[in-house]
């Protein structure tokens, strides 16, 4: 039998065959014994009718229109019809390409009472009181979120009970069976410029349709459930020895990432650097002790932003998920207040910045700190120990221009040594407490452009 897209067959079934007034000896002597004009007497089935909802032969007393006499003295009966031909002489059904076992089966009693019945469609039990969970006995009880349809035993809003074009019975497909009560989810307009790759396969990629231990009825927990999908990811978590604190919270990749679909790439929620800022708006306490300070608080009072900041891009300098290098960043970088100048340390540095304008001695064409024309970044990192960038600079935000630090915290302690620089038309001087006060001139030069000896290293979080 073919179940074409138009094809009208007959809808199988299986009439509760009644064989009425038989005793163990082959007859009831209390029965009728020959034709009645009902088989609903007063002595006799009275239970299959009057009932709320009922199958309209039954309902007019049409008995046989189902059944015939077999032995009408003996009050024998049976189906004017094949079983599998019975139900469909008044009920024609277009089967389409997925159809419900008990329909192929041609067994229409397994749901529907064809007498009558406390519920509509002459339901053997009602949609809220077990009817497909008598079959379908998947164990929801213990799960900790039920999908509301299921929770209230409604699943033919999702499932069509006899035929479908879609697999599980659905009447369109996943997503839009989905949205068709999740409208919210819809991407559409400007919010749909970047839609996550599960939306368009189908919901139940991530959620089950039906009972989840986890929330949103999710298949895992996050971030297992994208580590399923995103393995350059979890390689790199699972190899990196930085890792985002994020990461090991709850609902963590969603803290940045909008699961369904956003405006911007990557499924962020927001833009940089507000994203970030929603978790670095206090001071965090990091993996290796160090307090990171709050950095919301920081670029606030300290307007002149390093570049990536002010183009919304932390990500330039820092990885979002994990890294090789502390705090996250993509390439390498002095942890240490002191360390001795070799390009490699600043690798993260040089991505923007060219490398030259610390190897060269002479600064003419490459910086405005020179002394006339020595170059004073290149007198600073070339001593015993060197200084690292952030020595002078505030990496992210200062008061001062060039991010010129305002001071350098000094000593386990954290004394805040003050730079004390001051810019001026043809260069600018300091005075910190590493050497005495200097000034330099790019037109006429200082006479004196020594640096003191080194101080102790600063115990400053970097």
């Amino acid at each position: 039998m073919s179940f074409g897209g138009d094809l009208t067959i007959r809808w199988w079934a299986v009439i509760l065959s009644l064989t009425v007034g038989l005793s163990a000896a082959g007859q009831s002597p209390d029965k009728p014994t020959g034709p009645t004009p009902t088989c609903a007497t007063a002595s006799c089935h009275t239970d299959i009718v009057g009932r709320p909802f009922m199958h309209d032969p039954a309902n007019r007393r049409r008995c046989l229109d189902c059944h015939e006499y077999a032995v009408a003295e003996k009050h024998l009966f049976r189906l004017t019809a094949p079983r599998s031909e019975l139900c469909g002489n008044c009920h024609s059904l277009q089967l389409r390409r997925v159809v419900h076992a008990p329909v192929t089966e041609g067994n229409c009693t397994g749901c529907h009472d064809p007498h009558g019945s406390e519920h509509p469609g002459l339901l053997l039990a009602g949609l809220t009181g077990g009817l497909c969970t008598s079959c379908h006995k998947e164990d929801i009880a213990d799960k900790a979120f039920v999908h509301g349809p299921v929770a209230v035993g409604a699943c033919v809003i999702c499932h069509d009970p006899h035929s479908s074009p879609h697999e599980g019975l659905l009447p369109t497909t996943p997503s839009l069976l989905c949205l068709e009560c999740h409208a919210d989810s819809a991407p559409s307009g400007l919010a749909a410029r970047h839609v996550h790759k599960p939306m368009e396969q189908g919901c139940t990629t991530c959620h089950d349709a039906h009972a989840s231990d986890v929330r949103y009825q999710l298949h895992q927990s996050i971030p297992t459930l994208c580590l399923t999908c995103h393995q350059g990811v979890k390689s790199l978590i699972q190899s990196a020895p930085v890792v985002h604190n994020l990461l090991g919270e709850s609902q963590g990749c969603e803290s940045c990432h909008d699961p369904h679909f956003t405006q911007l790439p990557y499924l962020q929620r927001k833009t940089q650097p507000q994203l970030c800022l929603d978790c670095h708006n206090q001071a965090i306490r990091a993996t290796d002790g160090r307090l990171l300070a709050d950095m919301a608080k920081l670029l606030r009072d300290n307007p002149n932003h390093h570049g990536p900041i002010r183009d919304g891009a932390c990500t330039a300098c820092h990885h979002p998920h994990a890294a090789e290098h502390f705090r996250l960043l993509f390439k390498e970088y002095p942890a240490d207040f002191y360390a001795p100048f070799e390009p490699d340390r600043y690798a993260l540095c040089f991505s923007c910045h060219l490398p030259d304008l610390v190897q060269d001695q002479s600064g003419v064409g490459l910086t405005g700190f020179r002394n006339g024309d020595l170059n004073l970044h290149w007198l600073h990192v070339n001593q015993e120990k060197g200084r690292t960038c952030r020595a002078c600079h505030e990496v992210h935000a200062s008061t001062r221009p060039f991010h010129i630090r305002e001071a350098v915290p000094y000593g386990s302690g954290g004394w805040m040594l003050e730079i004390n620089y001051e810019q001026n038309i043809n260069g600018g001087s300091c005075a910190p407490a590493c050497h005495k006060a200097r000034t330099y001139d790019r037109a006429l030069p200082a006479e004196s452009t020594g640096i003191a000896a080194d101080a102790p290293a600063s115990k400053e979080s970097p």
